[in-house]
């Protein structure tokens, strides 16, 4: 279903929403993220290892696939709404999507969970440490560390600094909209995927926030991929990218409890 909601301000947004076959309410729900942010999701299988949605509601969890500010599709000002901002606007428009489902009885609040991959894990991770509301989330070669990020990715200057400026002079700021700085806050089960040969996204980003939420007793599993780039597609084979559905799978299963 192609799906339109309001955000806090009265901004007008839209999004996916992929249901179980014959199921329509009270569902678990399963907020998957894009990535970039300069990204959308679009009407379409939705079925590779790195879009879930088919995967999931063939056993029994609601997807929702929400395109918050920042995404691609609508136009230079709303691309460049999340400048210096990731984890407030976007993260808010995602919030008021869920909302929209819970109180139309599609979804059940009870049962929530965030993830993606990329971007999408950085917002799985931003979540984890700033709302209550979700049983679980899962971070698939997510950023943890934007400063860090921003001087080891092999994109250099040309991603981060447009968000935020230079990570020397507005450190602040980056540290400010770090997932990695809310890890104290973070009591939530949290599965970490990532490629070991990631060059765009560093594996350091996860081993850094596992480390943190294992030394502070917080339940985390990080799966590491060898030879595995940022983008799986095609580079590391069948097996690996059916591995990544089955863990998503497996790791939401008991804790969301599908209905059969």
């Amino acid at each position: 279903r192609f799906v339109r909601w309001q955000g806090r301000d009265g901004t007008v947004l839209s999004g996916l929403l992929v249901l179980p076959p014959g199921q329509s309410r009270d569902l678990p729900l399963f907020t998957q993220v894009h990535g970039g942010p300069y990204d959308a999701w679009a009407q379409g299988w939705l079925g590779s290892w790195h879009d879930w949605a088919r995967m999931l509601a063939s056993h029994g969890i609601a997807v929702f696939m929400p395109n918050p500010r920042g995404s691609d599709g609508r136009g230079t000002a709303f691309a460049e709404a999340t400048r210096g901002d990731w984890g407030g606007a976007d993260a808010r428009d995602i919030l008021d999507g869920i909302d929209m489902l819970t109180r139309q009885g599609v979804a059940d609040p009870r049962r929530l969970a965030l993830g993606g991959w990329s971007y999408g894990g950085f917002m799985a991770a931003w979540m984890a440490g700033h709302e209550k509301r979700f049983l679980t989330v899962i971070d698939g070669a997510g950023i943890t560390d934007l400063m860090t990020m921003a001087l080891s990715t092999d994109v250099g200057p040309g991603f981060l600094p447009p968000y935020f400026g230079d990570p020397i002079d507005r450190a602040a700021d980056y540290a400010a909209h770090s997932p990695i700085n809310a890890a104290r806050l973070t009591h939530m089960p949290v599965l970490l995927l990532h490629g070991m040969s990631d060059a765009r996204v560093p594996p350091e980003q996860a081993m850094i926030f596992f480390n943190s939420l294992k030394a502070q007793g917080t339940r985390v599993e990080l799966v590491r991929y060898p030879d595995a780039p940022h983008w799986f597609g095609g580079a590391v084979g069948a097996t690996v990218e059916e591995d990544v559905q089955r863990r998503v799978l497996a790791w939401l299963t008991p804790i969301l409890r599908p209905t059969p």
